[in-house]
């Protein structure tokens, strides 16, 4: 066909899509300036998940190092001085409930027995007073003086009291005297209960 012969619907047709590569440009200038932003991007995000690793490192040794701290000072804080009374008190009634099981306690025995059971505690502890007593370990202190039992101990006690009891006895009665220690004797000669053989320091 010759090119004079052409309409302008088939010049139309033929004409090249010139609208193509202008898209094809913008989209390629759009790509040249995303691009490093969005390396910027993914690089900070990279940056910012190595920091909150790190950060979650340091708080891990910081909570371990907290939680030491606040051990070492629950060791090292020693019982009040309400405390020190409290265990004191529960040492002397264990002592005076233990005697009155064996003899009419004096105050010389529930001294001495109240001394015993002290010394356990405060070998436990490894401490030379009970106010060095650690005040967290408090409760585990009481209920060891409530459960404390050393029967050679306490039958060494008891004999004593017993003894001195029958020895203040005759000096007021002679006859008396003499009945009471003949009763000691035979109350020494008994054998332990189960609870006394069974018993020991705590």
């Amino acid at each position: 066909m010759d090119k004079e012969m052409m309409t302008p619907q088939s010049a139309t047709l033929t004409a090249p899509l010139s609208g193509e590569p202008k898209n094809a440009e913008i989209a390629q200038v759009v790509r040249d300036l995303l691009t490093p932003i969005m390396e910027t991007i993914g690089q900070l995000l990279r940056d910012n998940t190595e920091a909150m690793q790190q950060i979650a490192a340091a708080q891990q040794l910081a909570s371990a190092r907290i939680s030491d701290l606040e051990k070492r000072m629950r060791l090292q804080t020693p019982m009040s001085k309400t405390q020190e009374k409290y265990v004191q008190d529960a040492i002397r009634r264990r002592a005076k409930e233990i005697l009155e099981a064996k003899c009419t306690p004096d105050k010389k025995a529930v001294t001495k027995l109240s001394g015993a059971i002290r010394k356990s505690i405060l070998t436990r502890h490894g401490v030379a007073t009970l106010r060095e007593c650690p005040a967290y370990d408090y409760e585990t202190t009481l209920a060891q003086v409530s459960k404390w039992n050393d029967f050679p101990v306490v039958r060494e006690i008891a004999r004593e009291a017993r003894e001195r009891e029958e020895a203040f006895v005759a000096e007021r009665d002679p006859a008396a005297g003499d009945h009471g220690q003949a009763a000691g004797e035979r109350r020494g000669d008994q054998p332990a209960d189960e609870t006394e053989t069974g018993g020991g320091a705590v």
